[in-house]
């Protein structure tokens, strides 16, 4: 065991190298708080290292950026970890041009890396293969080294992340619900995993739904506890349909482009409100970005609407509809401001861990 600074805060912590014959064949970290909790909750990171493709000239050399990259370590992660005093997992696994391992999207699901056949790192693609069983295994062996360690953990776990990282929390609870006790996602933008097949005629989907996951475990989804936040203004949206840029002259007569908090461009809005996207022949809607597929951003956007708000409280009426145990909850802010809220937002989710990890009544 060794010590480790988080954020200005010394831990210690245990280096895991890579390990094809457990099942992982990318290193991991598990961050263990000297204000240990008695009862720790063993928690997952959702780990999103940049794209270093270009400053690495071998992939070993990516892979030792990734374990060295934790810049997706957000606010909820160093509360659950520092604060509350849970052990926390971080894998390092590495992305590349045109290549999101870490959202776990479709591509990860069929092992269909076509749009990497191109990256100087293509020979090294098979890595990736069956990635959420990977995340289990590394999982699995990191509850082993813990026990083994004397630090006694349950055998299921807490997995949290924002943003893209709380997709992956969704994706992946999708894929292996027998081994998460409860998610904890924030900035979701509407966009969440859902486990259903079809709503409304639009067929959902991996990631975004179960349509073409065979023998979906429901039993254990539903024995998983949930909790979703985002801002009430957050308008960042991995779908969003396809709009015409957006310019406008400020000011100052320079001519701009409309863009969210996060400097993604967004479509313009007309004098009701209404968002203007652009829809094909057959009068669907495309991909603005390439996360989703056109496919899964027409159902997500005809099934649950185009405002990332509506489609969450429409989730959540989706979820709690199924008998799941989940909150969904809207914060003040953006995308980047809602943690100037984070004592509402700590206090909330520590309540949530309370009253439905902790105690054995779990009736939301």
């Amino acid at each position: 065991m060794n010590e480790f600074k988080l954020r200005g805060t010394i831990t210690d912590c245990i280096d895991v190298d890579q390990n094809a014959e457990l099942g992982f064949n990318f290193p991991f970290k598990i961050v263990i708080p000297k204000n240990l909790n008695d009862t720790p909750e063993l928690i997952y990171a959702c780990n999103l290292p940049r794209d270093m493709s270009d400053s690495c000239s071998s992939f070993d050399e990516l892979i030792q950026h990734a374990k060295n990259d934790f810049g997706s370590i957000d606010p909820m992660l160093i509360h659950l970890c520092l604060e509350n005093g849970y052990p926390m997992i971080i894998p390092a696994i590495p992305r590349f041009k045109n290549f999101r391992p870490n959202f776990l999207g479709s591509d990860c699901f069929n092992n269909d890396f076509k749009k990497s056949k191109n990256s100087i790192f293509k020979d090294y693609l098979y890595m990736y293969e069956n990635l959420a069983d990977q995340h289990k295994a590394i999982m699995e062996y990191a509850i082993k080294c813990l026990n083994a360690s004397g630090i006694n953990v349950d055998d299921k776990l807490i997995i949290s992340g924002y943003s893209e990282g709380a997709k992956f929390a969704s994706h992946f609870a999708l894929l292996h619900p027998e081994i998460i006790k409860a998610v904890i996602a924030g900035g979701t933008g509407g966009a969440i995993s859902m486990p259903v097949s079809n709503i409304d005629g639009y067929e959902f989907i991996y990631p975004t739904g179960i349509a073409d996951i065979s023998n979906f475990d429901f039993a254990s989804f539903k024995n998983i506890s949930f909790f979703y936040y985002m801002g009430d203004i957050d308008k960042s949206d991995s779908a969003i349909p396809n709009f015409e840029t957006y310019h406008y002259i400020d000011d100052k007569g320079k001519d701009c482009i409309l863009k969210d908090e996060c400097g993604n461009e967004t479509p313009f809005i007309d004098e009701n409100g209404k968002q203007k996207f652009i829809l094909d022949s057959d009068g669907n809607y495309t991909a603005k970005f390439n996360l989703f597929s056109d496919q899964e951003v027409n159902a997500i956007n005809k099934a649950l609407g185009t405002i990332t708000q509506e489609r969450f409280k429409k989730q959540a009426s989706i979820y709690n509809s199924l008998g799941l145990r989940a909150l969904f909850k809207l914060y003040p802010g953006n995308h980047r401001t809602i943690f100037d809220n984070r004592n509402i937002i700590f206090k909330d989710v520590d309540e949530f861990i309370n009253n439905y990890l902790k105690k054995e009544t779990k009736i939301l």
